[in-house]
């Protein structure tokens, strides 16, 4: 496992398997939790709440008191992305604004994200790349660090590029080794 915090707000991890996604994810909301930041884990479909809660809890001492503390919150996609089964941009910006709100209020120090989006492929993806537009465009009004993950399985390379440009920095392995690539290499406000 590593210890890597990306150096962007706003960061988008591909990945090609479970082990990798958690390579990166787990060191990187125990980093949060220990820099006292409200931690929210938005699971891949494919995991279960009680699966990442064990995952989490192989490399984070005495999790339960981080939960007892309301320091962190995992879910799955459709509780916190699909609000009546719809997927709402502004909405979901919204819940950010509030969950930052709530953090500060309680001395967290900002919210540290890790949302797996992979779920949005099909019906949702148009108005999810819209959403991680935007979000690109405000994090920084926000005390927000966010960590979007996606399944490269998944993924058709104009996906990849789309994300790419709407991200400050991505992650993705290759040849062994995990590599961060600049979006400014790409050409800016480029939607398919």
């Amino acid at each position: 496992m590593i210890n890597y915090t990306p150096p962007t707000r706003h960061t988008t991890l591909f990945y090609n398997s479970e082990e990798e996604y958690l390579e990166i994810v787990i060191p990187y909301l125990k980093a949060g939790l220990e820099n006292n930041e409200f931690c929210l884990w938005v699971i891949p479909e494919t995991m279960r709440v009680e699966d990442a809660r064990m995952h989490l809890g192989g490399s984070v001492e005495d999790l339960a008191a981080y939960f007892e503390k309301e320091q962190l919150l995992i879910e799955d996609y459709q509780s916190f992305y699909l609000k009546d089964g719809l997927f709402s941009a502004h909405k979901t910006i919204e819940a950010i604004a509030e969950l930052e709100k709530k953090a500060l209020v309680k001395g967290f120090q900002g919210i540290r994200g890790a949302g797996d989006c992979s779920w949005a492929l099909g019906k949702h993806w148009f108005n999810f790349l819209m959403y991680e537009k935007e979000l690109n465009k405000v994090i920084g009004a926000y005390k927000l660090r966010a960590l979007c993950s996606y399944s490269l399985a998944k993924l058709e390379l104009r996906d990849i590029y789309n994300l790419g440009v709407n991200h400050q920095s991505s992650l993705v392995r290759q040849m062994g080794t995990w590599n961060r690539l600049d979006p400014r290499r790409f050409a800016k406000d480029n939607i398919y």
